[in-house]
């Protein structure tokens, strides 16, 4: 992975990063008591006697090697082990003992160390005074002429703990910004973890790779408050980039040619039916992987964006199993497909064809007789092909692929093909699972809708199409302009004034007027935006000129 990748983790699980880190702070901050223990830890207690040592004879100087030998081995260990009471092997006893001889001070040091501090300072001074009456009551070779003066007896000095390595301070803030810092650590970890096992897909090259098909369209994540089930952006807020995206879905199914998917797959039948040309797109099939991935949605903004340029759209819910798409027009669910394909000669397919509340689009409901929706749906050719001359693009809301064969009766029939995913909801297995059951049919597909991408900030642009501050703003300043002009009567210029045009260039005048955007605001004079309009001084040169 590349550190641009480790960024996007990151990014995506910044939650679960943040998590770790406040659950480590918060339980560090508890557990910490809020004045801090600045006094030092004992490890263990040292005692040490100290004993001089002289001579009888004042020509010699008493041995100094000797002593130590003596000391921790033979007799003085037995009886120092019996003055202390300890009951195992006096020579264990004699090992912890530490005797440092001084030769320029003639004297010893006698050390003891110990948990117990009492305890130490009994061992040394118990080794110290049996060393000296030792010495006294007998005169061991080596050290006949050698006396033992014991100068200060053993007293226990506690020794602080020191590993050397790192010490944690004892303040609470110090302690809680360490453990902060580390659980941002396992935060991290743990987001790499999950990245791991999550095999969903989020990116457009992602989802792109795994279905081998063009994203022509990457609708953006709504906020909370803009998610309405049974509303259609493209007719409620036709300039935020939520609608934008399924204009573009609208211009690559108007103007592009669908693509064949690869596949080893050769049909039982030799002959194939000819299909019209996907370029045309007049029986569009819209369907999904899963279920909840945004499809009926998609199916109501395009048929808005269509109906916007003056195409008549029919919407056609085949969705036999789980029909709603009526529910987004507000239509009721009455009679529809089924009731016609149950008595296809006893009811006319023009009698089931229901207006709905977008200008321009009608619908042909589910029905009401769903027992069977598996066998409906493979009588369904009669009915598409009588659709094709009701309107100039039929949208059909089928079931998804991966959870139900009604689909698959009606891909032989259509023209083009376009999926509908939301991002986070398909997996890898199920997207290559899904491009082979479309290359198995042969069936051309436009392409990929993606729903729920991250918008950019470089998304929106500033002419009453973008979600930006400033768009907004102006927006509202012209329509307050607007307001305040009130209408512009338009001009009637003598014909003899105006230069005469062709018929060529009336047609492509009409043309250009007819396909124009209907959410662009033209001005009745100029015939153009409002967004370019001139100061007032400017367009009456402007329009004197003209005429």
């Amino acid at each position: 992975m590349t550190l641009q990748d480790y960024i996007k983790v990151f990014r995506h699980r910044w939650i679960v990063i943040v998590l770790c880190a406040v659950i480590a702070a918060g339980v560090t901050w508890l557990v910490t008591p809020a004045s801090a223990d600045t006094t030092k830890k004992v490890g263990s207690y040292t005692a040490t006697a100290t004993i001089l040592v002289g001579s009888t004879d004042p020509e010699r100087t008493g041995n100094m090697g000797r002593i130590p030998l003596y000391m921790t081995t033979g007799e003085i260990p037995r009886r120092a082990a019996a003055v202390v009471g300890y009951e195992g092997d006096p020579a264990r006893l004699a090992a912890g003992l530490t005797v440092t001889p001084d030769n320029a001070a003639e004297a010893l040091t006698v050390s003891a160390t110990a948990s117990d501090g009492e305890e130490a300072a009994a061992v040394a001074n118990a080794f110290a005074t049996e060393t000296v009456k030792f010495f006294k009551e007998t005169s061991p070779p080596g050290a006949e002429n050698t006396t033992l003066t014991i100068l200060q007896p053993a007293t226990p000095i506690p020794s602080t703990a020191n590993d050397g390595g790192f010490v944690v301070p004892p303040g609470r803030g110090p302690r809680t910004a360490i453990a902060t810092l580390l659980g941002l650590l396992v935060g991290m970890g743990l987001a790499l973890l999950l990245d791991r096992l999550d095999s969903r897909l989020r990116s457009r090259s992602e989802i792109g790779d795994a279905l081998s098909m063009p994203i022509i369209a990457e609708v953006p994540r709504l906020k909370r408050s803009q998610r309405n089930r049974n509303s259609i952006a493209v007719v409620e807020d036709p300039l935020n980039l939520y609608s934008d995206a399924y204009r573009a879905a609208r211009t690559a199914l108007s103007h592009t040619a669908g693509q064949v998917m690869p596949s080893d797959y050769t049909p039982r039948r030799s002959t194939v039916e000819p299909r019209r040309s996907a370029s045309s797109a007049r029986l569009v099939l819209i369907t999904s992987a899963h279920a909840a991935e945004g499809k009926t949605t998609s199916v109501a903004n395009l048929a808005a964006s269509f109906a916007e340029t003056g195409q008549k759209v029919l919407v056609v819910d085949a969705d036999l199993r789980s029909p709603d798409v009526h529910n987004v027009f507000d239509v009721p669910q009455g009679a529809g497909i089924s009731d016609y394909l149950s008595d296809p000669g006893g009811t006319s397919l023009e009698t089931v064809v229901r207006p709905t509340s977008v200008p321009g689009v009608r619908i042909i409901t589910a029905g009401t007789v769903l027992t069977h929706p598996a066998s409906l749906a493979s009588r369904m050719g009669g009915l598409l092909e009588e659709a094709r001359e009701m309107a100039d693009v039929v949208l059909i809301d089928t079931a998804p692929l991966l959870e139900a064969s009604d689909v698959f009766d009606i891909l032989p029939m259509v023209d083009t093909i376009l999926l509908v995913v939301r991002s986070g909801r398909l997996t890898e297995p199920d997207g290559n699972r899904v491009a082979e059951l479309v290359g198995r049919f042969q069936v051309p597909v436009s392409g990929v809708i993606l729903v729920g991408a991250k918008a950019r900030r470089g998304d929106a642009y500033g002419y009453g199409y973008g979600e930006t501050r400033k768009a907004k703003k102006k927006v509202k300043r012209e329509r307050k302009l607007a307001e305040k002009r009130g209408p512009v009567a338009p001009a009637t210029p003598s014909t003899s004034s105006r230069p005469t045009t062709g018929p060529a260039e009336e047609t492509r005048s009409r043309d250009a007027v007819g396909t124009a955007d209907p959410t662009t605001t033209v001005d009745p004079v100029l015939g153009v935006d409002d967004d370019d309009v001139e100061p007032d001084s400017r367009r009456t040169r402007r329009r004197a000129s003209s005429l």
